[in-house]
Protein backbone atom coordinates (compact mmCIF):
# COMPACT_ATOMS: atom_id res chain seq x y z
CA UNK A 1 0.00 0.00 0.00
CA UNK A 2 3.04 2.57 0.79
CA UNK A 3 4.72 1.60 -2.60
CA UNK A 4 1.20 2.59 -4.35
CA UNK A 5 0.42 5.81 -2.45
CA UNK A 6 4.27 6.93 -3.14
CA UNK A 7 3.87 6.14 -6.77
CA UNK A 8 0.39 8.36 -6.70
CA UNK A 9 2.10 10.91 -5.02
CA UNK A 10 5.15 10.90 -7.42
CA UNK A 11 2.90 10.78 -10.88
CA UNK A 12 0.81 13.34 -9.36
CA UNK A 13 3.06 16.00 -8.53
CA UNK A 14 4.25 16.33 -12.09
CA UNK A 15 0.36 17.63 -12.64
CA UNK A 16 -0.43 21.37 -12.51
CA UNK A 17 -3.11 21.39 -9.72
CA UNK A 18 -5.65 23.19 -12.09
CA UNK A 19 -5.89 20.24 -14.74
CA UNK A 20 -6.99 18.15 -11.10
CA UNK A 21 -10.56 16.66 -11.43
CA UNK A 22 -11.74 14.94 -8.26
CA UNK A 23 -15.13 12.85 -8.68
CA UNK A 24 -16.96 10.87 -5.98
CA UNK A 25 -19.94 9.87 -5.07
CA UNK A 26 -21.57 9.91 -1.63
CA UNK A 27 -24.96 8.93 0.06
CA UNK A 28 -27.92 11.28 1.09
CA UNK A 29 -31.43 10.45 2.56
CA UNK A 30 -34.75 12.08 3.27
CA UNK A 31 -34.08 11.28 7.37
CA UNK A 32 -31.03 14.02 7.56
CA UNK A 33 -31.15 16.47 10.43
CA UNK A 34 -29.11 18.63 12.47
CA UNK A 35 -27.05 16.76 15.03
CA UNK A 36 -26.76 19.65 17.48
CA UNK A 37 -29.83 21.86 18.63
CA UNK A 38 -30.11 25.21 20.80
CA UNK A 39 -32.88 26.43 22.85
CA UNK A 40 -33.12 28.19 25.81
CA UNK A 41 -31.86 26.92 29.52
CA UNK A 42 -33.84 24.45 30.75
CA UNK A 43 -36.19 23.85 27.53
CA UNK A 44 -35.58 20.97 25.62
CA UNK A 45 -34.22 21.75 21.63
CA UNK A 46 -37.12 20.12 19.27
CA UNK A 47 -37.12 18.43 15.82
CA UNK A 48 -38.07 15.65 14.13
CA UNK A 49 -36.53 13.07 12.17
CA UNK A 50 -38.50 10.39 10.48
CA UNK A 51 -38.62 6.75 11.51
CA UNK A 52 -38.49 3.94 8.85
CA UNK A 53 -39.88 5.51 5.88
CA UNK A 54 -37.00 7.45 3.74
CA UNK A 55 -35.64 8.00 0.74
CA UNK A 56 -32.05 7.48 -0.28
CA UNK A 57 -30.12 9.63 -3.06
CA UNK A 58 -27.33 9.17 -4.43
CA UNK A 59 -25.00 12.13 -5.40
CA UNK A 60 -21.97 11.93 -7.76
CA UNK A 61 -19.93 15.10 -8.62
CA UNK A 62 -16.36 16.50 -9.27
CA UNK A 63 -14.75 19.58 -8.87
CA UNK A 64 -11.69 21.00 -9.65
CA UNK A 65 -9.31 23.73 -7.92
CA UNK A 66 -11.38 26.60 -9.14
CA UNK A 67 -14.76 25.17 -7.99
CA UNK A 68 -17.59 22.45 -8.70
CA UNK A 69 -17.35 20.76 -12.39
CA UNK A 70 -20.59 18.65 -12.38
CA UNK A 71 -22.83 17.25 -10.17
CA UNK A 72 -26.20 14.34 -10.82
CA UNK A 73 -28.23 12.97 -8.51
CA UNK A 74 -30.26 9.82 -8.37
CA UNK A 75 -32.40 7.52 -6.60
CA UNK A 76 -30.65 4.36 -6.31
CA UNK A 77 -26.68 3.02 -5.63
CA UNK A 78 -24.15 3.67 -7.60
CA UNK A 79 -23.55 1.45 -10.70
CA UNK A 80 -21.44 0.96 -13.26
CA UNK A 81 -24.30 2.30 -15.37
CA UNK A 82 -25.32 5.00 -12.99
CA UNK A 83 -21.58 6.00 -13.05
CA UNK A 84 -21.03 5.68 -16.97
CA UNK A 85 -23.80 7.74 -17.34
CA UNK A 86 -22.51 10.54 -14.63
CA UNK A 87 -19.22 10.68 -16.74
CA UNK A 88 -20.70 10.84 -20.04
CA UNK A 89 -23.65 13.16 -19.60
CA UNK A 90 -22.10 15.52 -16.53
CA UNK A 91 -18.58 15.65 -16.41
CA UNK A 92 -17.21 14.43 -19.89
CA UNK A 93 -18.73 17.88 -21.26
CA UNK A 94 -17.04 20.01 -18.29
CA UNK A 95 -13.55 18.71 -19.14
CA UNK A 96 -11.06 20.62 -20.42
CA UNK A 97 -7.81 19.39 -22.44
CA UNK A 98 -5.39 18.22 -21.01
CA UNK A 99 -7.27 17.70 -17.43
CA UNK A 100 -6.27 14.37 -15.13
CA UNK A 101 -9.44 12.98 -13.72
CA UNK A 102 -9.08 11.27 -10.58
CA UNK A 103 -11.29 9.20 -8.57
CA UNK A 104 -11.01 6.00 -6.03
CA UNK A 105 -11.38 2.52 -6.97
CA UNK A 106 -14.83 1.35 -6.23
CA UNK A 107 -15.65 -1.23 -8.38
CA UNK A 108 -18.21 0.64 -10.31
CA UNK A 109 -15.64 2.86 -11.37
CA UNK A 110 -13.58 0.23 -13.17
CA UNK A 111 -16.47 -1.59 -14.34
CA UNK A 112 -17.98 1.63 -15.99
CA UNK A 113 -14.83 1.13 -18.61
CA UNK A 114 -15.16 5.05 -19.65
CA UNK A 115 -11.44 5.74 -20.30
CA UNK A 116 -12.20 6.52 -24.13
CA UNK A 117 -15.09 8.55 -22.94
CA UNK A 118 -12.02 10.89 -21.01
CA UNK A 119 -10.05 10.52 -23.71
CA UNK A 120 -12.28 11.90 -25.99
CA UNK A 121 -12.91 14.81 -23.94
CA UNK A 122 -8.77 15.19 -23.85
CA UNK A 123 -8.75 14.37 -20.11
CA UNK A 124 -6.84 10.67 -18.79
CA UNK A 125 -7.48 8.89 -15.68
CA UNK A 126 -5.36 8.72 -12.65
CA UNK A 127 -6.83 6.56 -10.05
CA UNK A 128 -6.38 6.87 -6.73
CA UNK A 129 -4.68 4.40 -4.79
CA UNK A 130 -6.43 1.71 -2.57
CA UNK A 131 -7.30 3.33 0.81
CA UNK A 132 -6.41 6.73 0.01
CA UNK A 133 -9.62 9.32 0.66
CA UNK A 134 -7.39 11.77 2.19
CA UNK A 135 -5.63 12.02 -0.95
CA UNK A 136 -9.04 13.23 -2.69
CA UNK A 137 -10.17 16.92 -1.93
CA UNK A 138 -14.39 16.28 -2.98
CA UNK A 139 -14.04 13.81 0.33
CA UNK A 140 -14.48 16.96 2.62
CA UNK A 141 -16.71 18.96 -0.38
CA UNK A 142 -18.91 15.83 0.70
CA UNK A 143 -18.86 16.77 4.53
CA UNK A 144 -19.55 20.34 3.59
CA UNK A 145 -23.04 19.29 1.48
CA UNK A 146 -24.15 16.41 3.90
CA UNK A 147 -23.94 19.36 6.78
CA UNK A 148 -25.90 21.76 4.57
CA UNK A 149 -28.91 18.79 3.89
CA UNK A 150 -29.19 18.30 7.15
CA UNK A 151 -29.59 21.94 8.27
CA UNK A 152 -32.36 21.65 5.12
CA UNK A 153 -33.94 18.98 6.60
CA UNK A 154 -35.48 17.79 3.17
CA UNK A 155 -38.40 15.54 3.58
CA UNK A 156 -38.84 14.01 0.33
CA UNK A 157 -37.09 13.10 -2.82
CA UNK A 158 -37.38 15.81 -5.01
CA UNK A 159 -36.78 18.91 -2.39
CA UNK A 160 -33.73 16.17 -1.28
CA UNK A 161 -32.13 16.48 -4.73
CA UNK A 162 -32.73 20.05 -5.46
CA UNK A 163 -30.93 20.78 -1.76
CA UNK A 164 -28.15 18.71 -2.79
CA UNK A 165 -27.30 20.71 -5.80
CA UNK A 166 -27.85 23.96 -3.92
CA UNK A 167 -25.66 22.63 -1.47
CA UNK A 168 -23.31 21.47 -3.78
CA UNK A 169 -23.39 24.99 -6.12
CA UNK A 170 -22.40 26.86 -2.93
CA UNK A 171 -19.12 24.90 -2.86
CA UNK A 172 -16.14 28.46 -3.31
CA UNK A 173 -13.18 28.51 -5.16
CA UNK A 174 -11.75 29.65 -1.02
CA UNK A 175 -12.80 26.04 -0.09
CA UNK A 176 -11.53 23.51 -2.76
CA UNK A 177 -8.34 26.06 -2.28
CA UNK A 178 -8.32 24.59 1.33
CA UNK A 179 -9.01 21.15 0.50
CA UNK A 180 -6.71 20.43 -2.07
CA UNK A 181 -4.14 21.96 0.09
CA UNK A 182 -4.98 20.05 3.37
CA UNK A 183 -4.68 16.97 0.88
CA UNK A 184 -1.25 17.66 -0.15
CA UNK A 185 -1.54 19.25 -3.20
CA UNK A 186 0.83 22.46 -4.14
CA UNK A 187 -1.96 25.14 -4.89
CA UNK A 188 0.07 28.62 -4.16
Amino acid sequence: MRALRGWYRHRVARVNPEKLVFADESGANTAMTRSRGRAPVGERAAGAVPQGHWKQLTMLGALRLDGPVAEATIESATDAEVFRMFVTDSLAPALRRGDVVVWDNLPSHAAADVDDVLREHGAILLPLPPYSPDFSPIEPAWSKVKQALRGVEARDADALAIAAGVAFAAITSSDTHGWFGKCGYCVH
